[in-house]
């Protein structure tokens, strides 16, 4: 008599080796519902995520971008950037933060990505990059940032990325 066996258990059940419990015992998989059983999920549209803005209010933090203008055509200029962390968090002082600027017409970054080597104020309660930029030409330039960071409690981290939006006003 011919066994057939079902390839997709046989890995379910190799996949589910690896979670054996003390004494030795293993996880069975659990049982899938036969093909005809299973009906297809129709998919969520994906929620549009929000523009990026001057600032972000989370529970957990504040993180704004700041232009320091009125700006001159030629003259080595800079907009900041700032986290502040809320309640009980702080800023994980061993995360690799980071800033990243998107290339804006009109305007040159002699560093598009900055770290916290180059932050103008870096502690657990502050955050705070002076991002530099040379205006080319006259006008509103708006420039994203990208933005990695980390803030804490005592029991919990989250990493997270934002991007922020600021209008610069160059005459």
């Amino acid at each position: 008599m011919t066994r057939m066996i079902n390839f997709s258990l046989v890995l379910a059940a190799y996949a589910c080796a690896c979670g054996q419990q003390s004494g030795g015992a293993t996880q069975s998989p659990p049982a899938a519902p036969p093909p005809s059983a299973q009906a297809p999920q129709p998919a969520e549209p994906a929620k549009p995520a929000a523009p990026p803005s001057e600032r972000v209010d989370d529970p957990t933090f504040e993180l704004a971008a700041k232009p320091a203008g009125p700006y001159e055509t030629g003259k080595l200029s800079s907009f900041a950037v700032s986290l502040k962390p809320r309640g009980e968090y702080h800023i994980n002082q061993d995360f690799p933060m980071s800033i990243a600027v998107a290339a804006s017409p009109g305007l040159e970054f002699p560093k598009p990505q900055l770290g916290k080597p180059e932050a103008a104020e870096f502690g657990e309660q502050l955050a705070r990059f002076d991002v530099p930029f040379t205006p080319k030409a006259a006008g509103a330039h708006k420039v994203e940032a990208k933005v990695r960071f980390a803030v804490c409690t005592p029991e919990n981290c989250v990493p997270d990325e934002r991007t922020l939006a600021v209008v610069l006003p160059v005459e």
